[in-house]
Parts: C-alpha cells; structure tokens; sequence
C-alpha cells in the first residue's frame, strides 16, 4: 500500500499508474502536479486525483512515491527542483520512454537523494493521449523495464517493482544503455516509419486518392502515427544515436528488398516474406 502518491505529469500514463492503483486499493491518497490548471482540474472531476497543486513543493511534501511521468525534455529540470522538496526517504520513479540520458540528469539533479531514485519505462500505451485517455488497465499483461543503478537503495526497488506489479505489468530489469538500444527498434523505430508512410501519402499529388483507397493494412501499421507529436520529437532527440543506427539498418534493409524486387527474385522474395510471416506468428503465440 503506497499511503501517499504523488503523480508528476497527469496524463494518459500518470493517469493510468493512478486509476489502477485506485482500482487495486493500493493506493491512499493521490496529489496531482503539473503546469496547467486546467488538466489538474479535469484529473480531480474525473477521481484520478483526490488533490492538485502547481506548486511542486506542496504536491510532493507528504508523497511517499513521487511518479514522474512528464515528457521526456522535461524531466531533468524536473530533478532539480525536487531535489530541496523531497523528504529523506521519498522514493522518485519515472515513466519516461528514453532511459540513459534520464538518468543521467537524474544523477546530477537529485544530489545525494538519487537513491531512492528507480528509473522506469513501461511498455504500454495508446494513440490517443492526456488524463480522459487514462485506463486503469492500460498496463495489464504489458512489461515495464526498471533500471536501477548499483547506489539505488533494495527498499525504493522493491516499492517500484510491487507498484508494477499490482497494477499488472510484469516487471523487467536491464541497463539503462541496453533499454535505448532495444527500444529504438522495437518502439521507436516503428513510430518514425508510421510518421513518415503518413506524411509521404499526405504529400502525393492525388493524396486524397490515396488515403479514400487505404485499407486495414494501412491503417494497422499507421495506427501508432497519432501519437502525441512533441512527445515522440523529444523521444527522438533524447535517443538520437540509436534511433539514427536503427534507421541505417532499415534503410539498407529496404535497399535489399529493393534489388530483390528489381532483379525479379521472385524465390529470395517469397523466402523473404515467408520467414518474416512465420517470425510474426511466433510473436503472437507468446503475446497471447
């Protein structure tokens, strides 16, 4: 039981962390922080919050886990702030989608407080975003990657991990290092090609042709492209240089598939295609 929570940034994920603590009684009271009244305000209306506060000091004095789930460019000056506000035993975690460059703030923003500090990232999300988007079960059956450094405190690990945990995530643990890597091609690439089959369709002369004649392939791969637009710019600018790796690969991939295509290779291509269908199925199996 977390007895006093405080969520930094109440939207789709913030939201969510409170509406399914709330939902497990896991939680006592939960103060909302953010920088416009009127997202806290609709937070309370909606009982994802019992309080609010724009004053960072106030929000956090009685917290006994501070969440922070703001968009990643905001995070470091975040720490900074926190660092005279937290009490000797508040324990911080975040929700952010880039980990190295977090913690790295995080050790120069909390001071000697970085101990009770658990860098998190869960896996789960929608295309749609802010606090009405907020589910209680948006982590259910998701994993959430905690990467706790060698300083971070066993007690704040494990309140971060049975949080997680309750509200259904399975909890998994990793170097910040390999988490950026990993992610800039399981998520973040995936994003960026969903971004720009969208603004390459929307540039065509006929693209209103285009669009009238999409069917469920394209809209399944573009689905993610409605994400929040300055939450995904931040992302990539936060994880710049394997986000930049990752797309090398995809381009030389693409190259590939280009020359089979182009040398008529129908055997290579249906090997191809075959392999990654049989890849894609395995996927499913162990997602269901």
């Amino acid at each position: 039981m977390i007895h006093h929570l405080t969520i930094i940034g109440v939207g789709l994920i913030g939201g969510s962390v409170a509406k399914a603590l709330r939902c497990e009684n896991a939680v006592g009271h939960i103060t909302g922080f953010g920088r416009r009244e009127s997202t806290l305000q609709r937070a309370q209306a909606l009982g994802v919050v019992d309080s609010w506060s724009l004053d960072l000091g106030v929000a956090v004095e009685q917290a006994e886990v501070v969440v922070i789930a703001s968009p990643v460019n905001a995070i470091a000056s975040i720490f900074h702030e926190l660092k005279s506000c937290l009490g000797e035993t508040t324990i911080v975690t975040d929700a952010g989608s880039v980990k190295a460059p977090i913690v790295d703030a995080a050790v120069s923003g909390l001071g000697d407080k970085i101990v009770n500090y658990v860098p998190g990232h869960p896996i789960a999300g929608k295309e749609n975003s802010g606090v009405d988007a907020a589910s209680a079960t948006l982590f259910y059956g998701h994993r959430t990657i905690l990467t706790p450094m060698a300083n971070t405190r066993a007690a704040a690990i494990t309140t971060v991990k049975d949080m997680w945990e309750t509200i259904g995530a399975e909890v998994v643990f990793m170097e910040p290092s390999v988490h950026d890597e990993l992610l800039a091609l399981t998520s973040h690439l995936p994003h960026a090609l969903a971004f720009v089959l969208v603004d390459l369709l929307s540039r065509q002369t006929n693209s209103k042709e285009c669009f009238n004649l999409s069917a469920g392939g394209f809209y399944d791969i573009t689905r993610i492209a409605s994400g929040d637009p300055v939450m995904w710019r931040d992302i990539f600018l936060s994880n710049k240089r394997a986000i930049l790796q990752r797309l090398t690969e995809y381009s030389s991939a693409i190259d590939d598939l280009a020359g089979l295509i182009d040398r008529s290779d129908s055997s290579a291509l249906e090997e191809m295609f075959k392999h990654s269908n049989e890849v894609r199925m395995q996927i499913k199996d162990r997602r269901s």
